[in-house]
């Protein structure tokens, strides 16, 4: 539940990136949905660190992945979809690992994206967000500075600056919500009806 929002599914995306300085951030969008097919953005996460770790005997430690399974053990998520272009490759059969060791029941999704990145966000984004049927948590929104001030998260930067029309530039948070919102089922029909209390959602 969401304060009094019942959420029927979620989604978890995790489109990688090495974590090195100068890369692309490596982006994690956590999705929710309720019963009326609203969506809720709930986690933004930019991923630190190297992608794995293990000790000397093989054994996941840490990394990436250990920062994957803290979510999915939180929010006791049954599947995340990794996006294996690049980097990503190894990514599942690490991730998988770590789920093993902690005794995580969680499946992981491979997905190949072969569609051009700018086509495949504004197809999956444009929708829900020009009517109305996207929110996001404070925490995608907002964040706290070492001197206390709050600023724009950088979820929210880089999609008030996204262009479509601009092959490179900064869209990896753009990007895992898209293939969350495209991981998650779609509900139809109940927002069709008259009493919906969309207007009355204070979240």
């Amino acid at each position: 539940w969401l304060g009094n929002v019942q959420i029927v599914s979620a989604a978890l995306r995790w489109d990688p990136s090495s974590g090195k300085t100068g890369s692309d951030v490596s982006s994690l969008a956590m999705l929710l949905q309720d019963g009326q097919g609203r969506l809720y953005w709930h986690r933004a996460v930019g991923l630190t660190g190297q992608v794995a770790e293990f000790d000397d005997s093989g054994k996941p430690i840490g990394g990436q992945v250990w920062q994957v399974a803290d979510l999915v053990e939180q929010f006791m998520l049954g599947r995340v979809t990794v996006e294996t272009n690049g980097v990503g490759t190894h990514i599942p059969a690490y991730l998988k690992a770590v789920f093993k060791a902690r005794r995580i029941r969680c499946g992981v999704v491979e997905h190949h994206a072969t569609q051009q990145k700018n086509k495949r966000i504004l197809s999956a984004i444009e929708g829900p967000l020009t009517s109305g049927l996207l929110g996001s948590h404070m925490s995608v929104l907002e964040q706290t500075d070492e001197s206390g001030s709050v600023r724009d998260a950088a979820a929210v930067v880089e999609m008030r600056q996204f262009n479509p029309a601009t092959q490179n530039q900064p869209d990896d948070y753009c990007d895992s919500l898209a293939g969350a919102i495209n991981d998650g089922p779609c509900r139809v029909g109940k927002l069709l009806k008259k009493q919906d209390a969309l207007h009355n959602d204070t979240w």
